[in-house]
């Protein structure tokens, strides 16, 4: 394991909470990423325009925004919930993408590699151990893409507010469903949405 895996690796551990497989397939994700498009320092300059489309809910996203820097708050982070342990990262200024994803048959190279680690009596450990040393080409799959993001999906100023005419509530950047003189929010379009009002106001 060398030094700066290491370290990207510890990072990503503090803000994940504990040490786990994603952890590490997170760490390499973004590491091939950032480095097939040449940015070096993600957290500086070099990474303003980079933006990354993850493909899963779970913890190789923690290590993602770990090691480069990017959140969803800055609308860096697009989630594409896919399931798939998977990401693209997106240089903005160039226009160069690369998606990163996990080979199907990995775990079952990792668990190769890891019967070979003799010296650690742990299996669990063994198996993380395999997972940060075995070879990229065994773990990750490396594409080009090419990724059309809209002026409104890209970091920076709020491109524009309007008002839902049913629920009264503001929309920001292009999400409302409508046009003129019709704008309601996709929930009050769509008739459905992911909660269930019970009261009107809270409770305080």
């Amino acid at each position: 394991m060398n030094e700066d895996f290491k370290a990207l690796l510890d990072e990503a551990v503090r803000l994940h909470g504990h040490l786990c497989g994603g952890q590490i397939i997170g760490v390499r994700m973004a590491m091939a990423g950032l480095r097939e498009l040449g940015i070096k320092e993600p957290r500086g300059k070099e990474g303003r325009d980079l933006v990354i489309f993850v493909e899963i809910d779970r913890c190789p996203v923690d290590a993602i925004i770990a090691v480069t820097g990017r959140t969803p708050g800055r609308r860096s982070i697009k989630m594409m919930d896919y399931g798939k342990q998977a990401a693209t990262f997106v240089d903005t200024r160039t226009s160069r993408a690369v998606r990163i994803s996990v080979k199907a048959d990995s775990f079952e190279k990792a668990g190769l590699v890891a019967k070979t680690l003799t010296s650690l009596n742990d299996e669990k450990q063994a198996h993380l151990e395999a997972l940060a040393s075995m070879p990229e080409q065994d773990l990750l799959s490396i594409r080009r893409v090419r990724v059309a993001i809209r002026p409104e999906d890209l970091p920076g100023e709020t491109l524009g507010t309007v008002m839902c005419r049913k629920c009264g509530e503001t929309v920001r950047d292009m999400r409302q469903a409508g046009g003129e003189g019709d704008v309601l929010c996709k929930p009050c379009a769509l008739g459905e949405c992911y909660y269930e009002e019970i009261s009107s106001e809270t409770d305080g």
